[in-house]
Parts: structure tokens; sequence; C-alpha cells
């Protein structure tokens, strides 16, 4: 499948996304927790907790008993979580420990992972994992139904060019905050942009920037 957006669409968001690094890099050394034990790591990826000591939006659903029960399954598999050597075993592990966990879906698995392997230097090569905001993403990106194949991942390769400068965590993060701007034509875009700016403004907001 080939992807389906506009050039001019493709930059604007590689743009905007560009903008945000520094503050991407401050969340990265949060999760890592670099200095700190390895069970703090866990329980900051198990309990969402961010710097500020609030709950991030991606888990802010969740109960009191499952974000507990996650942060408890993660500190039981420590020691194998250490022992990983790439991404995906992370991945798996945590998958396999969330299952019997109520409300712990697809998109702790893959939040929890991901923060862990802050910490761990781990990173997808070239999958990019899909849970459901990016996998809505990835469809309108390439432009309708996914390969049954590619329903959980898809490959670095099949997104535009205009995005393979980032890495595909940050492709994944793409794919879920921006999935309702690849269908829009850049003038549009722009003034979706601007009207989401002006609004936000009287409301004493800002634009939200996540999925």
């Amino acid at each position: 499948m080939s992807p389906m957006v506009w050039y001019g669409t493709a930059e604007l968001i590689a743009a905007d996304f560009r903008a945000g690094a520094a503050r991407r890099e401050q969340d990265a050394l949060w999760w890592a927790a670099e200095g700190e034990p390895f069970s703090e790591v866990l329980d900051r990826a198990g309990r969402a907790r961010m710097a500020n000591g609030k709950r991030h939006p991606h888990q802010r659903r969740l109960t009191r008993k499952t974000i507990d029960a996650c942060a408890e399954a993660l500190f039981a598999i420590s020691a194998e979580l250490e022992r990983t050597t790439c991404f995906h075993e992370v991945f798996d592990l945590v998958r396999k420990a969330f299952a019997p966990i109520r409300g712990a879906g697809e998109l702790a698995v893959y939040d929890a992972a991901d923060r862990i392997c802050k910490r761990l230097g781990h990173a997808s090569e070239h999958v990019i994992y899909l849970h459901a905001g990016a996998r809505v993403g990835a469809r309108r990106l390439l432009g309708g139904r996914l390969p049954n194949g590619d329903a959980w991942g898809i490959m670095y390769h099949q997104v535009p060019e205009n995005f393979r400068a980032f890495s595909t965590h940050e492709i994944e993060d793409i794919l879920c905050r921006y999935k309702d701007d690849f269908s829009l034509e850049p003038e549009a875009l722009r003034a979706k942009w601007a009207g989401a700016s002006t609004e936000a403004c009287e409301a004493g907001g800002s634009v939200p920037s996540s999925c």
C-alpha cells in the first residue's frame, strides 16, 4: 500500500512534530529515570506517572485497581525485563503480563513497553507497532483497510518519505497524534490548526498534542 497523503500535508505534519523534539526528549529522560533503581522505572511505566505527578492522558480512564495491577505485573517480571535484548522482547513480556488485567489494553501494553525501553535502550528498528489510535492513523495514511498481516504493525518503508527521518516510535506517535489530519490538503490543515490555536487561547488551554 502506498501513502495517501498530500506531500505538503506530510511536510507540515513533520515540521510540527519536529518542533516538539525538546519536550519529547525531556519525557524520555523522565521515563528512563537514570540513576534511579529499575523498580522506579517500572513504577512510572506501570502507573503511567508523569513528571508532574499526574497520570498520562493515555491511561487517564483506567481505574486505580487496573493501574495498581499493571505496576505489580511489571514488578513480577522485572528480572526478565532487564535481561531483554530488543524492543519486541519487552513488548511481548508486557503483553503477556497485562493479559489478565481488565482494562489494560493494547495502548497500555505499548506505552509501558516503550517507557521501559527508554531505560533499556531498546527500539524497534523496522516495525511501527500499532494500537487503536495509531491503527486508525495508519489506515488513513495508507488509504483504507490494512492487510491482515499489518493489523498489529506496519513497516518503516510504508510511510511517506517525509516521516522517515523519525524513529519508528516517533512515527507511531505521528500516526496517533495526526490521524485526523492526513486526509486534509495543506491549506485546510493550516486553517484547522490556526482555528484550534485561537480556540485554545480563548479557552486558556493549549492545543492537544497526544492521541
